[in-house]
């Protein structure tokens, strides 16, 4: 397929992108709760029994029946005790029962817990009074969990695509739930092209330069949930056919780092272009750094092509990478360009200003301390896609459009 003769937007190749996501599905599996954590669900998981799974007391403090409370100050003998995780006792008419927060309520009618600290017992560990003293209670209020009032047995608990997180493992255990449905990681080779190109750590000579892509973009996918293989394949068509040809039998998305031009060695264009499927996109995205892109899928496997200077591959996996990967991964959320997370920010005095169309896509470190975030771009001089140096510490990108030349104001999308 010919290229675009006008560039794409960031949001139009974003899409294009993860349009594709299907395609690198990896399979479900089932798995034992306590294995799943990170991963996301394929299924929906729903409770085995409810929460709270009885009846319970939300405060410390004593079992009365309300009608016994009509007047105050009121004197109860004290019938018993129930500590947390004890079986309910009986609560007789006329009289209190210790409990504390958790501990089950015995069942009947009118039942209310009052606080210990609207009783004359201190508060703490003291021995069983004989008698208790009320002399408040909040109208309106039992101070009771109702059993399922969070959760029923049986309701779903997280659909598919949710992120067994820390929040929702607690959920999960807590409703029962021991094995769950999940999308399995998916398998990302990257491929980073170039004869000047050495793989670290071997030795450097000549005019070479150390292939910082390579582990770059392996540890970007890592970080979206992803296992990764990573390659280093010279210039050569035959060469990175062949890397191709196995990479893309073996995993669910190739990324590819170099290439994607139109220079005399930019094989990955050249392999892809004429040994594809027919799909294959090379062209411009109205982007800087990283306005070179590509996108095709070989062996039915999605092909990533960023272009080879470092600071534009890092932003350039950041927008397009990541989001697919996670997307096959399972997730279903925050996604899509438009509803990824960002945060508006100051412009530091190292943010440059755009003097094209195009957007500049600026990694930048994010300062919370102020009223306001402050962006700095990772650069103190004028930022080049070529300062792989300077990518330390980067918190998003930020995304700086010439139309906002006199805005203070840019959003950062964060990474």
């Amino acid at each position: 397929m010919a290229p675009h003769t006008a560039p794409r937007s960031i949001a139009e190749h974003a899409a294009a992108v993860l349009a594709l996501a299907g395609l690198a599905h990896p399979g479900t599996q089932r798995l034992p709760l306590a294995d799943a954590f990170g991963r996301h669900l394929a299924a929906p998981a729903t409770a085995r029994f409810a929460v709270p799974p009885f009846d319970n007391a939300a405060m410390d403090g004593f079992l009365v029946h309300a009608a016994d409370l009509a007047a105050l100050p009121a004197t109860l003998p004290v019938a018993g005790d129930i500590p947390a995780g004890a079986e309910a006792c009986l609560l007789p008419a006329g009289c209190a029962v210790r409990v504390m927060t958790g501990a089950p309520v015995p069942p009947g009618e009118g039942i209310v817990v009052v606080p210990v600290e609207q009783t004359d017992i201190p508060r703490g560990p003291v021995p069983l009074p004989e008698h208790v003293t009320i002399h408040d209670v909040h109208a309106g209020r039992d101070h009771i969990r109702w059993a399922g009032s969070n959760v029923a047995a049986g309701a779903q608990v997280a659909g598919p695509g949710e992120c067994i997180d820390a929040g929702l493992l607690a959920a999960l255990v807590a409703t029962g739930v021991r094995e769950v449905d999940i999308v399995r990681t998916p398998s990302v080779a990257v491929l980073a092209t170039g004869d000047e190109l050495v793989a670290w750590p071997s030795e450097i000579t000549g005019a070479q330069i150390p292939n910082s892509n390579m582990p770059m973009l392996a540890a970007i996918a890592r970080a979206a949930g992803a296992e990764v293989h990573a390659l280093h394949v010279p210039d050569g068509t035959g060469e990175f056919r062949a890397a191709l040809d196995h990479a893309c039998a073996a995993h669910n998305i190739v990324v590819t780092s170099g290439g994607v031009s139109a220079g005399a060695f930019d094989v990955v264009r050249e392999v892809l272009e004429s040994g594809g499927t027919g799909d294959a996109w090379f062209g411009r995205v109205a982007q800087r750094p990283g306005g070179p892109q590509g996108l095709t899928t070989f062996r039915e496997t999605p092909v990533v092509c960023l272009p080879g200077n470092p600071v534009a591959a890092f932003v350039s996996a950041h927008l397009y990478l990541t989001p697919l990967i996670r997307a096959a991964a399972g997730a279903t959320a925050g996604l899509a360009y438009a509803e990824r997370p960002r945060v508006t920010a100051r412009a530091g005095e190292t943010l440059p200003r755009p003097h094209h169309s195009a957007t500049h896509v600026v990694p930048v470190r994010v300062d919370y301390a102020g009223d306001t975030p402050r962006a700095q771009a990772f650069s103190p001089a004028a930022p080049g896609s070529h300062m792989v140096a300077s990518l330390v510490g980067i918190d998003g990108l930020a995304l700086v459009e010439a139309s906002a030349r006199e805005s203070s104001d840019v959003p950062v999308l964060l990474i």
